[in-house]
């Protein structure tokens, strides 16, 4: 599947201080992307640089604070799942662990699904989490959402910078789902570490023709200029169910082959200069065979991330039999961790399309 996105780009003129995304931007590459949705999709917060809302403790984050950042595919997350407290409740212990999780394969008609689910997160965890959940989609009858669960204490969440990524040319078979986030409890709002999160789950049967589809989107939202002064985000993370199939299993297994993810793997994302894939060794379903999830950004340009980042082992974290897991997901969590604050600059690639690749 060698089409592209066509040459024409939508202009989006968002709300919220003059903010401005996606406009005149003309590429050889890429014919079009729009931005669809709803601009709050679900849940509540403040604006980022809004003054903290009074049910938001004050935190001050210690010098080298991190955040750990999450992806998830809860298989089949829906009204089954719900049925079983043991597994709602194991599911947000996971959960727990992380301050911004992206959620992939939620499959309910329940529009307060994910609201009851946060709900329940926050009563067992202490934390504060709000979410922003994504249409529903799909070319079938079994249609999915992903969704963004974060720490409201911890992380905020632009509001109109949370959109599904429109496919005209149907490239994909559930677009992408992004949210622009920053950290909080940093009073100078430069120093703040601000990044755009892209939530992704391929369809196995063409998942490299899509990861070439997603290289283009990604080289689209290097290049955005964003907000008043026009600056790019150069810290764009694509996380989620990447279904790239790499064999891996644990050394000593008997009729298992075992290899490591390499950037040919990635299609047209491991073509984009200098990305970097989070896990790249280890497997990420619960049976430990096979290499699926992943965690990817441009390496230079995110310098925030703090090098540590791995696989979450449900069943020997939670104690738990395989059959037990299996209940929960037939995947594992992947997670990465990252500086509250941004990175010295002088380290920094120059912002705009640096590194993506054309």
């Amino acid at each position: 599947m060698q089409r592209l996105f066509s040459t024409a780009l939508m202009v989006a003129i968002l709300g919220g201080g003059g903010w401005m995304f996606f406009k005149g931007l003309h590429l050889e590459d890429v014919k079009q992307i729009l931005v669809t949705g709803s601009s709050n999709s679900g849940g509540g917060g403040p604006a980022i640089g809004a003054s903290p809302v009074s049910n938001i403790p004050s935190w001050n984050p210690p010098p080298g604070a991190t955040i750990k950042i999450a992806s998830f595919n809860i298989q089949v997350f829906g009204d089954a799942k719900a049925g079983k407290p043991y597994v709602i409740d194991t599911i947000c212990q996971i959960i727990s662990n992380f301050d911004v999780v992206a959620i992939q394969e939620i499959r309910t008609q329940d529009d307060l699904f994910v609201q009851k689910f946060v709900h329940r997160l926050n009563q067992l965890s202490g934390r504060q989490y709000d979410f922003r959940v994504g249409e529903r989609l799909g070319n079938t009858r079994s249609t999915e959402q992903y969704a963004f669960v974060f720490d409201t204490q911890r992380i905020e969440v632009h509001p109109q910078l949370v959109r599904t990524i429109s496919d005209p040319d149907n490239l994909m078979h559930r677009e992408p789902f992004y949210a622009f986030f920053a950290t909080r409890g940093i009073p100078n709002l430069n120093e703040r570490f601000t990044f755009m999160l892209v939530n992704v789950h391929t369809d196995p049967d063409v998942a490299k023709e899509e990861m070439d589809a997603l290289a283009q989107v990604y080289s689209v939202l290097r290049r955005y200029p964003i907000g008043q002064d026009r600056r790019t985000e150069d810290d764009i993370i694509l996380l989620g169910d990447f279904n790239t199939k790499v064999p891996n299993a644990p050394s000593g297994s008997v009729g298992r082959s075992s290899r490591p993810l390499t950037l040919n793997d990635l299609a047209g994302l491991g073509r984009i200069t200098d990305i970097y894939p989070v896990i790249q060794n280890q497997p990420t379903n619960v049976v430990k065979s096979m290499l699926h999830d992943n965690i990817l950004f441009h390496r230079p340009s995110t310098a925030e991330f703090t090098g540590r980042g791995g696989v979450y082992d449900i069943q020997s974290i939670h104690g738990l039999s395989l059959d037990q897991v299996k209940q929960v997901s037939d995947h594992l969590p992947v997670w990465a961790e990252f500086s509250v604050t941004e990175a010295d600059l002088s380290n920094r690639v120059a912002s705009g399309a640096a590194g993506a690749s054309r």
